[in-house]
Protein backbone atom coordinates (compact mmCIF):
# COMPACT_ATOMS: atom_id res chain seq x y z
CA UNK A 1 0.00 0.00 0.00
CA UNK A 2 1.16 3.87 -0.62
CA UNK A 3 1.88 5.74 2.20
CA UNK A 4 3.79 9.23 2.73
CA UNK A 5 5.10 11.18 -0.48
CA UNK A 6 8.88 10.34 0.61
CA UNK A 7 11.29 9.16 2.91
CA UNK A 8 11.32 13.08 4.93
CA UNK A 9 8.68 14.67 7.15
CA UNK A 10 8.63 18.29 8.53
CA UNK A 11 6.33 18.08 11.82
CA UNK A 12 4.31 21.29 13.47
CA UNK A 13 2.49 21.14 16.59
CA UNK A 14 1.32 25.03 17.69
CA UNK A 15 -1.27 27.62 18.12
CA UNK A 16 -2.00 30.89 16.83
CA UNK A 17 -3.40 33.70 19.26
CA UNK A 18 -6.93 33.75 18.39
CA UNK A 19 -6.72 37.05 16.93
CA UNK A 20 -5.20 36.35 14.26
CA UNK A 21 -6.52 32.33 13.47
CA UNK A 22 -8.31 33.84 9.95
CA UNK A 23 -5.69 34.91 8.92
CA UNK A 24 -3.01 32.60 10.09
CA UNK A 25 -5.45 29.94 8.13
CA UNK A 26 -5.59 31.57 4.97
CA UNK A 27 -1.37 32.72 5.01
CA UNK A 28 -1.03 28.67 5.35
CA UNK A 29 -3.29 27.67 2.48
CA UNK A 30 -3.08 30.60 0.10
CA UNK A 31 0.65 31.50 0.58
CA UNK A 32 2.86 28.94 2.54
CA UNK A 33 1.89 25.62 1.50
CA UNK A 34 2.30 26.70 -2.25
CA UNK A 35 5.92 28.87 -1.69
CA UNK A 36 6.94 25.74 0.13
CA UNK A 37 5.99 22.95 -2.90
CA UNK A 38 7.68 25.33 -4.94
CA UNK A 39 10.97 24.07 -3.51
CA UNK A 40 12.62 20.99 -4.88
CA UNK A 41 11.61 18.09 -3.36
CA UNK A 42 8.59 18.98 -1.31
CA UNK A 43 6.03 16.89 -2.55
CA UNK A 44 2.80 17.47 -0.19
CA UNK A 45 1.36 19.47 2.52
CA UNK A 46 -1.25 19.45 4.90
CA UNK A 47 -3.09 21.73 7.64
CA UNK A 48 -5.28 20.06 10.56
CA UNK A 49 -7.14 21.32 13.55
CA UNK A 50 -7.66 19.95 16.72
CA UNK A 51 -11.06 19.08 18.07
CA UNK A 52 -12.64 21.31 20.96
CA UNK A 53 -11.31 21.25 23.88
CA UNK A 54 -7.32 20.67 22.97
CA UNK A 55 -4.94 22.95 24.53
CA UNK A 56 -3.82 26.26 21.98
CA UNK A 57 -0.51 24.92 22.03
CA UNK A 58 -1.73 21.96 20.27
CA UNK A 59 -4.66 23.95 18.05
CA UNK A 60 -2.84 23.21 14.90
CA UNK A 61 -0.67 20.38 13.47
CA UNK A 62 0.85 21.60 10.19
CA UNK A 63 3.51 18.73 7.87
CA UNK A 64 5.63 18.55 4.68
CA UNK A 65 6.33 15.65 3.19
CA UNK A 66 9.67 15.51 1.14
CA UNK A 67 12.29 13.40 -0.77
CA UNK A 68 14.19 12.84 2.16
CA UNK A 69 15.54 14.74 5.03
CA UNK A 70 17.79 16.41 3.56
CA UNK A 71 14.96 18.72 1.48
CA UNK A 72 14.56 20.67 4.40
CA UNK A 73 18.30 21.89 5.06
CA UNK A 74 19.09 22.19 1.03
CA UNK A 75 20.26 25.28 -0.58
CA UNK A 76 16.28 26.13 -1.81
CA UNK A 77 14.67 25.95 1.57
CA UNK A 78 17.12 27.31 3.30
CA UNK A 79 16.91 30.74 0.97
CA UNK A 80 12.90 30.79 1.57
CA UNK A 81 13.59 30.66 5.51
CA UNK A 82 16.22 33.63 5.31
CA UNK A 83 13.73 35.85 3.38
CA UNK A 84 10.77 35.63 4.63
CA UNK A 85 7.70 37.59 2.91
CA UNK A 86 5.69 40.26 4.82
CA UNK A 87 2.90 37.97 5.47
CA UNK A 88 5.16 35.34 6.83
CA UNK A 89 6.95 37.14 9.10
CA UNK A 90 3.10 39.09 10.39
CA UNK A 91 2.43 35.23 11.52
CA UNK A 92 5.38 33.88 12.75
CA UNK A 93 5.31 36.09 15.00
CA UNK A 94 1.66 35.45 16.51
CA UNK A 95 2.98 31.47 17.38
CA UNK A 96 1.86 29.93 20.47
CA UNK A 97 4.25 27.13 21.28
CA UNK A 98 5.61 26.15 18.39
CA UNK A 99 7.20 22.90 17.69
CA UNK A 100 8.73 22.02 14.59
CA UNK A 101 11.36 18.91 13.57
CA UNK A 102 12.28 17.30 10.68
CA UNK A 103 11.86 13.55 10.24
CA UNK A 104 12.63 10.48 8.86
CA UNK A 105 9.93 7.91 7.34
CA UNK A 106 10.39 4.81 9.57
CA UNK A 107 7.82 3.13 8.36
CA UNK A 108 4.57 4.28 6.71
CA UNK A 109 1.53 2.84 4.91
CA UNK A 110 -2.04 3.63 3.57
CA UNK A 111 -4.59 4.81 0.85
CA UNK A 112 -4.11 8.35 0.83
CA UNK A 113 -4.69 11.10 3.72
CA UNK A 114 -7.93 11.10 5.73
CA UNK A 115 -10.95 13.96 7.11
CA UNK A 116 -9.07 13.17 10.22
CA UNK A 117 -5.67 12.70 11.75
CA UNK A 118 -4.84 11.35 15.33
CA UNK A 119 -1.01 12.43 16.18
CA UNK A 120 1.21 10.20 19.39
CA UNK A 121 4.30 12.30 20.22
CA UNK A 122 6.99 11.95 22.10
CA UNK A 123 8.92 14.59 22.81
CA UNK A 124 12.69 14.59 22.78
CA UNK A 125 13.99 14.27 26.13
CA UNK A 126 11.58 11.83 27.48
CA UNK A 127 12.28 9.15 30.09
CA UNK A 128 10.69 6.56 28.54
CA UNK A 129 9.96 6.18 24.92
CA UNK A 130 8.91 3.00 23.08
CA UNK A 131 10.62 1.33 20.51
CA UNK A 132 10.51 2.10 17.26
CA UNK A 133 9.86 -1.82 16.04
CA UNK A 134 6.85 -1.20 18.79
CA UNK A 135 5.74 1.64 17.06
CA UNK A 136 5.49 -0.31 13.41
CA UNK A 137 4.11 -3.01 15.03
CA UNK A 138 0.86 -0.80 16.27
CA UNK A 139 1.16 0.87 12.75
CA UNK A 140 0.34 -2.17 11.20
CA UNK A 141 -2.41 -3.26 13.23
CA UNK A 142 -4.06 0.23 12.92
CA UNK A 143 -4.45 0.08 9.53
CA UNK A 144 -5.91 -3.19 9.53
CA UNK A 145 -8.64 -1.47 12.01
CA UNK A 146 -12.46 -0.22 10.49
CA UNK A 147 -12.23 3.24 9.36
CA UNK A 148 -8.33 3.65 9.22
CA UNK A 149 -6.81 5.13 5.95
CA UNK A 150 -2.95 4.86 6.80
CA UNK A 151 -0.58 5.02 10.01
CA UNK A 152 3.19 6.52 9.56
CA UNK A 153 6.19 6.22 12.53
CA UNK A 154 8.34 8.95 12.37
CA UNK A 155 12.21 9.32 13.91
CA UNK A 156 12.77 12.97 14.41
CA UNK A 157 16.00 14.60 14.68
CA UNK A 158 16.96 17.44 17.15
CA UNK A 159 19.67 18.74 15.12
CA UNK A 160 18.76 19.14 11.36
CA UNK A 161 16.50 21.59 10.51
CA UNK A 162 17.60 24.04 13.68
CA UNK A 163 19.97 26.29 11.80
CA UNK A 164 19.28 30.27 13.21
CA UNK A 165 17.55 31.21 10.22
CA UNK A 166 15.48 34.26 9.48
CA UNK A 167 11.88 32.51 10.08
CA UNK A 168 13.10 30.99 13.16
CA UNK A 169 13.87 34.27 14.59
CA UNK A 170 10.67 35.07 13.81
CA UNK A 171 8.61 32.20 15.26
CA UNK A 172 10.61 32.17 18.77
CA UNK A 173 10.01 36.14 18.98
CA UNK A 174 7.40 35.10 21.69
CA UNK A 175 10.13 33.88 23.81
CA UNK A 176 8.99 30.24 23.28
CA UNK A 177 11.82 27.80 21.54
CA UNK A 178 10.52 25.61 19.09
CA UNK A 179 10.17 22.46 20.47
CA UNK A 180 11.42 19.01 18.63
CA UNK A 181 9.96 15.49 19.11
CA UNK A 182 11.81 12.36 18.66
CA UNK A 183 9.17 9.48 17.91
CA UNK A 184 5.83 10.19 16.39
CA UNK A 185 2.77 8.18 15.23
CA UNK A 186 0.38 9.13 12.77
CA UNK A 187 -2.85 7.82 12.23
CA UNK A 188 -4.99 9.04 9.08
CA UNK A 189 -8.80 7.94 9.45
CA UNK A 190 -12.57 8.17 7.92
CA UNK A 191 -14.20 9.26 10.71
CA UNK A 192 -13.65 10.55 14.07
CA UNK A 193 -15.16 8.01 15.95
CA UNK A 194 -12.77 5.21 14.39
CA UNK A 195 -9.74 7.59 14.39
CA UNK A 196 -10.41 8.29 18.11
CA UNK A 197 -10.61 4.86 18.80
CA UNK A 198 -6.95 3.63 16.98
CA UNK A 199 -5.58 6.35 18.89
CA UNK A 200 -6.77 5.50 22.35
CA UNK A 201 -5.80 1.88 21.46
CA UNK A 202 -2.43 2.91 20.82
CA UNK A 203 -2.12 4.88 24.30
CA UNK A 204 -3.62 2.35 26.11
CA UNK A 205 -1.14 -0.37 24.87
CA UNK A 206 2.13 1.99 25.90
CA UNK A 207 3.52 1.56 29.36
CA UNK A 208 2.45 3.35 32.59
CA UNK A 209 5.86 5.70 32.12
CA UNK A 210 5.34 5.96 28.27
CA UNK A 211 2.26 7.10 28.24
CA UNK A 212 2.97 9.86 31.02
CA UNK A 213 5.84 10.90 27.95
CA UNK A 214 3.03 10.88 25.24
CA UNK A 215 0.85 13.50 23.93
CA UNK A 216 -2.09 12.53 22.00
CA UNK A 217 -4.36 14.77 19.91
CA UNK A 218 -7.41 14.47 17.36
CA UNK A 219 -7.29 16.73 14.47
CA UNK A 220 -9.64 17.17 11.32
CA UNK A 221 -8.06 17.98 7.93
CA UNK A 222 -8.90 21.44 6.90
CA UNK A 223 -6.10 21.32 3.58
CA UNK A 224 -3.80 19.34 1.95
CA UNK A 225 -2.17 20.31 -1.01
CA UNK A 226 0.47 18.22 -3.27
CA UNK A 227 3.44 19.52 -5.44
CA UNK A 228 1.41 18.68 -8.58
CA UNK A 229 -1.27 21.19 -7.53
CA UNK A 230 1.01 24.23 -7.32
CA UNK A 231 0.73 26.49 -10.78
CA UNK A 232 3.37 26.35 -12.82
CA UNK A 233 3.57 29.45 -12.28
CA UNK A 234 4.27 29.51 -9.03
CA UNK A 235 7.20 27.16 -9.51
Amino acid sequence: MAGLFGRGVLVNWGGVQAASEADYNAWHSLEHMPERLSVPGFRRGRRCEAVTGTPESLRYFMMYEADDPQVFVSAPYLARLNDPTPWTRRILSVYIAPSRTVCEVVASTGHGTGGWLATLQFGQGASALPGEDWLVSRMREVVGLPGILGAHVLRGDARLGQQPTAEKAFRESGGEPDRTVALALLIDGMNRARTQAALDGAMGALTDAQRRCAVATLYYTQHVLADADVAPEAQ
